[in-house]
C-alpha cells in the first residue's frame, strides 16, 4: 500500500498540495519519504531554494513530536488525534 501511495503522490508532486488519509500514523509518511529518498525523487516535492522550505524551518523548533520534527523539512506532515494540539494546529496552518 505505501508502494500505491508513493506513486500517487509523486505523480502529483511539484503540482499542487497532497492528503492522504491512511490507517497508519506516521508508518506512510516516512516509507513515501524514505521511496523518495531512494528513487532520487526528494526535490520534486520541495525545491530547495524555495520559500516553502525556509518557513518549514522556521517551524521546527515548535514541534513536539519528535516524527514530525524529522519530515517536516522534506515537506512532509502527519496529523493525527496523538499529536499535541499545538503540533496539529502547526500542520493545519502550513497545509493551509
Amino acid at each position: 500500500m505505501n508502494d500505491l501511495c508513493y506513486q500517487k503522490v509523486v505523480a502529483g508532486a511539484g503540482k499542487h498540495q497532497v492528503l492522504i488519509f491512511v490507517h497508519s500514523r506516521n508508518e506512510t509518511a516516512k516509507a513515501i519519504l524514505e521511496t523518495a529518498m531512494a528513487n532520487d525523487t526528494l526535490s520534486r516535492f520541495l525545491k530547495e531554494d524555495s520559500a516553502s522550505r525556509e518557513v518549514l524551518q522556521s517551524q521546527i523548533e515548535l514541534i513536539k513530536n519528535g516524527d514530525l520534527k524529522k519530515l517536516l523539512p522534506y515537506g512532509f506532515a502527519i496529523h493525527h488525534a496523538g499529536l499535541a494540539r499545538g503540533d496539529r494546529e502547526i500542520v493545519e496552518a502550513l497545509f493551509g
